[in-house]
């Protein structure tokens, strides 16, 4: 567009009464016209302001239409993370097991540019909605037929003489960090590259 309407750059930018006598491009035809007096510059530079708004909107609404799937893919990633606070490492929600379970469930439908992760070719959150209810399901089916604490696992009072003293509760279990675990730490740069992190390490 610059190229095509670079002669008219000049012109528009000068009083209508300068242009009187001068020979512009013809509008609607080639050639050039001769500017016959002060009205007949005036129309002539609203003519071609208008041709110039007419250019950029068309070439503005093809340009949209060009990239309309890949805004589109950009729009649904960041739903994905406003939508779902635990697949966001970092946060007081962040699960682990989900958000595993869902890059490797998602990974067929990945779209990639230059090997970046870009989004995914299908709606994902209904992926994410069943494993997260099937996530739940697990954990409470393993807490139900988990054993109680059994009353055995402290020593009863001995019948007569001093009493026995109460045995002492079993060491804790250590708490996992939730950082890296080294040579094992867990890979989600699939995850990560969808908000353009594809390096970010937890």
């Amino acid at each position: 567009m610059q190229t095509e309407h670079a002669k008219y750059f000049d012109v528009l930018k000068q009083h209508p009464r300068l242009l009187v006598g001068q020979q512009v491009p013809a509008i609607g035809r080639e050639g050039m016209e001769t500017l016959r007096d002060t009205n007949d510059a005036r129309e002539w530079q609203e003519a071609v302001k208008q041709i110039l708004v007419e250019e950029v909107n068309d070439r503005a609404a093809r340009a949209q239409e060009e990239n309309r799937d890949y805004l589109a893919n950009v729009h649904a990633s960041i739903d994905l993370f406003k939508n779902n606070a635990d697949l966001i490492p970092g946060t007081k929600d962040f699960d682990r097991e989900l958000a595993d379970e869902f890059t490797t469930l998602a990974k067929p439908y990945e779209l990639r540019v230059d090997g970046k992760l870009q989004g995914y070719s299908i709606q994902v959150q209904p992926i994410i909605d069943q494993l997260r209810t099937q996530v739940a399901a697990r954990r409470q089916a393993a807490a139900k037929s988990a054993p109680p604490e059994a009353a055995s696992t402290r020593r009863p009072a001995a019948t007569g003489g001093a009493p026995a003293r109460p045995a002492a509760d079993p060491p804790q279990a250590g708490i996992p960090s939730k950082a890296g675990h080294g040579a094992d730490s867990e890979d989600f740069s699939t995850l990560f590259g969808t908000i353009g992190l594809p390096n970010l390490q937890i």
